[in-house]
């Protein structure tokens, strides 16, 4: 089993990794960074958008040869966190807490400054294809879910009310700063706070956190407020139990691809765990469960990029599903298991940090900091925590 794979075990491998984030600052590259060089065409929506994906794309890394610079990404440093408080949890070494206390406290410096709730955005100005211009920094709904999870999850850990109100203030912000729009009765989010692109999975996202803040809280109108979304997220589950990335689908190249996915299947389960669930969700759950991992997925562990799209093969992919399979409901450790064996052999630098993508080809070696090491990070922690737990491993406790 990989928790003594090769005579090491998972803690000891997320620990080199976050050791390897750690002696880097955490501050590192993106795939999605190309909008930093200085020298880059910027006019427009489509040299934005050449721009970024001739970065991207290229099968060298071309960073440095355009000025664009090693950075801290707030949902990469909120995956660290995460990461270390799990660790803590896992192993008891209180220098895991105090790395995940000074992280935590650099999101809460470094909020963005437009609004008067906690919320954070990437460090890079962002073109997402047509739908939206981003600058670096401006809130999304994605980043500030995770940023806030990091909060909610030191709340558990520590008892720490200072970080659940700022995990209820996240909640504030989403409600009454990103944009809203009706699709087939019911009120979901936009993307940001500037645009009107529905994306399932962010609704998802969204979801769970109202209801985990709220099961921690007296309120009743986050938990009415998730219930609402997750209730949208559960009609638009195709026949096969898919999900498309955006709604319509057809406002998205992306069709039913493996980390989006992954972040759906784990929203509902956390949404699940924090509340009853209605027969429905249940059902969305299994099925979308049961579409991920007989799709999305090769006998090996080897992750797809989409259902009908093999390769490249992507670490995000694979950190997702490592994280998704791991947690109780799935009761998949098994392939938990086999994704990480795959991912140790085919996607890690004996350095101590995760490559980006494996395609037919060619491999991605770059050391992305968020994309790469963040989702590794997080989803070693994760599988570790999770493991201890059925086989009667001693953590320490939580609040």
């Amino acid at each position: 089993m990989s928790e003594q794979q090769g005579g090491r075990t998972v803690v000891d491998r997320c620990e080199t990794a976050l050791e390897w984030a750690r002696e880097n600052e955490y501050a590192g590259w993106d795939p999605y960074d190309g909008l930093e060089s200085p020298i880059l065409p910027d006019s427009n929506w489509l040299f934005r958008l050449c721009s970024l994906h001739a970065i991207q794309r290229s099968p060298f890394n071309l960073r440095p040869i355009v000025g664009i610079p090693k950075e801290r990404n707030p949902k990469g440093i909120a995956l660290f966190a995460i990461a270390s408080l799990d660790c803590y949890v896992t192993t008891g070494n209180e220098s895991h807490l105090t790395e995940a206390t000074a992280l935590l406290e650099w999101l809460i410096e470094n909020s963005s400054s437009e609004f008067a709730q906690p919320c954070w955005g990437y460090n890079f100005d962002w073109q997402n294809g047509r739908e939206f211009f981003l600058p670096a920094y401006a809130p999304s709904i994605v980043v500030s879910v995770f940023c806030g999870r990091a909060f909610v999850r030191y709340y558990e850990v520590t008892g720490d009310e200072r970080a659940l109100e700022i995990a209820r203030e996240v909640c504030r912000f989403i409600r009454c700063e990103i944009n809203q729009e009706w699709v087939e009765g019911y009120r979901v989010y936009a993307y940001t706070p500037y645009d009107s692109f529905v994306v399932i999975n962010a609704n998802a996202l969204a979801a769970s956190f109202f209801v985990e803040v709220a099961s921690h809280t007296t309120s009743t109108e986050l938990d009415r407020r998730g219930e609402e979304l997750i209730e949208f997220v559960c009609t638009q589950q195709a026949s096969d139990g898919a999900w498309y990335y955006a709604s319509p689908p057809e406002r998205s190249r992306i069709s039913h691809d493996n980390f989006h996915t992954g972040f759906v299947i784990e929203s509902l389960d956390r949404y699940m765990a924090a509340r009853r669930p209605s027969d429905g969700v249940s059902r969305a759950y299994d099925r979308g469960l049961a579409f991920y991992r007989d799709a999305l997925f090769e006998p090996d562990g080897a992750p797809r990029f989409e259902h009908d799209t093999p390769y490249p093969r992507d670490i995000h992919a694979a950190a997702q599903a490592i994280t998704t399979f791991s947690r109780p409901r799935a009761a998949s450790t098994e392939l938990a298991t086999s994704v990480l064996d795959w991912t140790m052999a085919n996607l890690y630098d004996g350095e101590g940090y995760f490559y980006r993508r494996r395609g037919r080809l060619l491999t991605d070696r770059t050391p992305y900091i968020r994309w790469s090491q963040g989702w590794m990070c997080r989803a070693l922690a994760s599988y570790a925590r999770h493991a201890t737990e059925p086989l009667g491993v001693p953590a320490i406790s939580e609040r």
